[in-house]
């Protein structure tokens, strides 16, 4: 990894690539001396990517002010990270979670590790979780499956494409799901959708069958919080819809401060459960 400074709060942050199933990742690890818990993010889906970044650094650079490492990462076959998107399944994804995970946790096995998801991340992080890796679940903005998000970056790409067509040049929507559900592929925000990731995705579900942590049983007693972002989050959630894209770094200082907390007492709550 190479190894550079934040100047605004002197932390080191270490930008490199780590070796997964013969893909490189792109990694940024927000260095933290004795760190407090470990916290991996799992960001958005692939075109939601551009938008969330700002925040999504943010987030990881106030967490380490405040004594938590965090690791943030591009999926398999996204931004800096080698692989073809379109050979890309959610099980590949899930692979990267539990490889980034293992690394993270083995650099202090006695530091607890949290999973962070957003979105899709959500998803993939709470399928590793369900393999019992880490010792507790942070969801932002859980979907209820992977289609819901697939379904969601479609229509933006449809309103975009139809906005510079004349009316009869215009397709519906039914022509592009009809594409991916006779496995052809489709090009949406610059990626390659395969048909094979279209259906795939109805069944990539969120594990706790609903998105409340009273009802993770599936997590076996370890902590899990999931937070419902509303508009006020974007350009974090959805940050590509339109309408959306001027706010590209919004004060989310309340949700910052309110989950850091929830993070901050994981380790008493993990001890007071063993």
């Amino acid at each position: 990894m190479q190894a550079q400074y934040d100047s605004a709060e002197n932390r080191l942050e270490e930008a490199g690539y780590l070796e997964v199933s013969g893909a490189h990742l792109y990694t940024v690890l927000h260095e933290v001396p004795n760190p407090a818990a470990r916290l991996l993010l799992v960001g958005p889906f692939a075109s939601e990517r551009h938008s969330s970044y700002v925040p999504w650094v943010r987030w990881a650079r106030f967490l380490a002010a405040r004594g938590i490492e965090t690791l943030r990462y591009d999926y398999r076959g996204v931004g800096e990270s080698t692989g073809a998107f379109e050979d890309m399944s959610f099980a590949d994804w899930t692979e990267d979670v539990k490889s980034l995970a293992g690394w993270l946790k083995g650099r202090s096995p006695d530091a607890p590790l949290i999973l962070h998801g957003l979105e899709c991340g959500a998803l993939l992080a709470s399928k590793a979780f369900a393999m019992d890796i880490g010792n507790a679940l942070l969801l932002w903005a859980p979907p209820a499956n992977a289609n819901e998000v697939l379904r969601t970056a479609l229509l933006r790409r449809l309103a975009v494409e139809q906005a510079f067509k004349a009316v009869s040049e215009r397709k519906p929507v039914s022509d592009y799901i009809r594409r991916l559900e006779t496995g052809q592929s489709l090009e949406v925000e610059g990626y390659e959708w395969s048909g094979r990731l279209w259906s795939e995705s109805f069944q990539f579900e969120l594990p706790l069958g609903k998105d409340d942590e009273a009802n993770a049983v599936w997590a076996r007693r370890r902590p899990v919080r999931v937070a419902k972002l509303g508009r006020s989050a974007a350009p974090l959630v959805k940050g590509s819809s339109l309408g959306f894209i001027s706010r590209l770094n919004p004060d989310l200082s309340a949700l910052f401060a309110s989950d850091f907390e929830w993070i901050a007492n994981v380790p008493a709550a993990i001890q007071g459960k063993q």
